[in-house]
């Protein structure tokens, strides 16, 4: 699963803590959540534990889903697969998103339990379905590399350009790249140039590289054209 990590690499932590909606018989559990996101934010460990332990038990999916992560990242206390699958599971049986897409990488890269890569895609492909972006990334790369599947650029294309459009700064340098090899799609240098730019704005590491291999093979109006798409383009939802 390596080619799957490579498109992960460089993108941020995700240590934002959702906010709690709730009335006021639960304002104990909202500052629970609050005291334990600024303990994160802080790199305090032992507080972010002390704070959130009690919410997760007491069944709060993203609780459960951070800390599944302290377990799997191994933020303050030692690295426990096994503790992280458990509580990353609590929290997809109750379709938290993030939590899905962490047991996705837990059967990826066979991190306490069986590597399978058809486990693997499920999970990604139920995060999908509610929205990470980062987990239809991962399902591009598995498409475009036959990882756990046959390989299909048709479906890579799709999975990469729903990521992308979500402004997933990896999606956007993969798609690129599938403009730039016309992989599933004809060669449209034009298209890679656009989401080389827009990659590069968003902070991937190699999309400046890219754009500067894509450049000449274009006209200054083709560049100029590709500019003006990339300046107007927003991202969906």
């Amino acid at each position: 699963m390596q080619a799957i990590r490579q498109y992960a690499t460089g993108m941020a932590a995700l240590l934002a803590i959702l906010a709690l909606t709730v009335g006021a018989p639960m304002q104990p559990a909202r500052a629970g959540m609050d005291e334990a996101a600024e303990a994160l934010a802080h790199g305090d460990w032992a507080i972010a534990f002390r704070e959130m332990k009690p919410l997760a038990e007491a069944g709060n999916p993203d609780a459960q889903y951070k800390l599944g992560w302290m377990y799997h990242r191994g933020d303050g206390i030692p690295v426990d697969y096994s503790s992280a699958r458990f509580w990353f599971e609590k929290a997809a049986a109750q379709g938290q998103p993030d939590a899905e897409l962490e047991l996705g990488d837990l059967y990826a890269h066979g991190q306490g339990v069986m590597k399978n890569l058809t486990t693997a895609a499920d999970w990604y492909g139920k995060a999908a379905a509610h929205g990470n972006a980062e987990a239809m990334n991962n399902l591009g790369a598995m498409a475009a590399g036959g990882e756990g599947r046959p390989a299909d650029p048709g479906e890579a294309l799709r999975w990469f350009t729903g990521a992308a459009n979500k402004g997933f700064a990896g999606a956007q340098y993969n798609l690129g790249l599938i403009y730039a090899r016309g992989e599933g799609v004809p060669v449209d240098m034009k298209a890679a140039y656009m989401w080389f730019r827009l990659a590069a704005d968003d902070g991937n590491e190699d999309a400046p590289q890219a754009l500067q291999a894509v450049a000449p093979t274009l006209t200054k109006q083709e560049i100029e054209a590709a500019e003006t798409a990339a300046d107007n383009w927003q991202a969906q939802p």
